[in-house]
């Protein structure tokens, strides 16, 4: 027998040895933070022992309920941290028949992004909820550090992370969508710039209204029709003919190729800006045209453009 079998200690079993020692080195790296001038009361260790890999905790039961729940936080980002991505490389490959492997990374940064959004990143409705896919996982491991019951993590994954696992399938499901989309976006985006370097330009500058609909006007403030922009449209591009004029910008400002685009500032957000500017780049220009109507100033020249 081991020196350290029949103590009363936490111990874990882990099969691959790499997942013990992530264990191992960011519970002893966070026991210092978490329990400050109570350090010494837990040794944590790491035994090997034919191919198993065991991890030792003597001393939680000295420890409070907030310095137990410290380390089943670490256990649980721990765990996030090995099988979130590995998880996610089975559903694609198993569920979805992923294969290229730049398009499966990509899939999985994509899932990454919808979790754990950026503050700038406008919220959207995702079928998944990360952080309480997260909470799942460390309910399941708080009982064990709690009262002090060694087990087998493999075992523990495959029972008791089971459910949790399978959650992530609809994640998978988000991030394909989103994947999609960004790609269909992508393509819009390098068609329409292709478009804009053959397309002479058809009016010099045009001042897009936003407020209730979308209008265009030209350099002269003059309205440009839907019917001339029906007929720009057919010659160009049909990549928004789902929807009604009227609820179009893209299309018909590819199709006037202006050379100066003046968007209503008050009532451009932040995705539409985005796009244009990604597409039309240094022609885009916000103003507030509701309220100043002299926000730019017409161009001059009034030299005829191709219909």
């Amino acid at each position: 027998m081991d020196d350290w079998e029949g103590l009363l200690l936490l111990t874990i079993d882990y099969k691959d040895s790499r997942i013990g020692e992530a264990f191992y080195k960011q519970t002893n790296e966070s026991l210092l933070t978490l329990l400050k001038h109570d350090y010494g009361k837990v040794a944590v260790d790491l035994k090997k022992k034919d191919n198993r890999t065991i991890l030792l905790m003597d001393g939680l039961e000295s420890l409070t309920s907030d310095q137990k729940q410290g380390i089943i936080s670490v256990f649980t980002n721990v765990t996030v941290a090995n099988y979130f991505t590995k998880w996610m490389r089975e559903w694609l490959q198993e569920a979805f028949y992923y294969e290229d492997e730049t398009e499966i990374q990509a899939i999985i940064q994509t899932a990454k992004n919808i979790s754990l959004p950026s503050p700038m990143e406008k919220q959207r409705y995702y079928s998944f909820d990360f952080l309480g896919w997260q909470r799942e996982i460390y309910y399941k491991l708080a009982p064990f550090v709690e009262n002090h019951v060694s087990f087998s993590f493999d075992s523990f994954l495959y029972f008791r992370l089971k459910p949790v696992r399978e959650k992530l399938l609809y994640l998978a499901e988000d991030a394909i969508d989103e994947y999609k989309m960004e790609l269909d976006y992508q393509l819009m985006l390098n068609r329409c710039r292709d478009l804009l370097r053959k397309q002479a330009p058809r009016v010099r500058v045009v001042y897009v209204y936003l407020k209730d609909k979308i209008e265009f006007m030209d350099e002269k403030r003059k309205k440009i029709s839907i019917k001339q922009i029906y007929q720009w449209l057919e010659t160009v591009t049909t990549f928004e003919r789902s929807l009604p004029v009227h609820e179009r910008i893209i299309g018909p400002l590819v199709s006037m190729a202006p050379e100066k685009i003046v968007v209503d500032s008050a009532n451009c957000d932040d995705d539409l800006y985005h796009t244009l500017k990604n597409i039309f780049e240094e022609r885009i220009v916000l103003a507030d045209l509701q309220n100043n109507w002299q926000a730019c100033a017409p161009i001059k020249d009034s030299s005829s453009f191709p219909s």
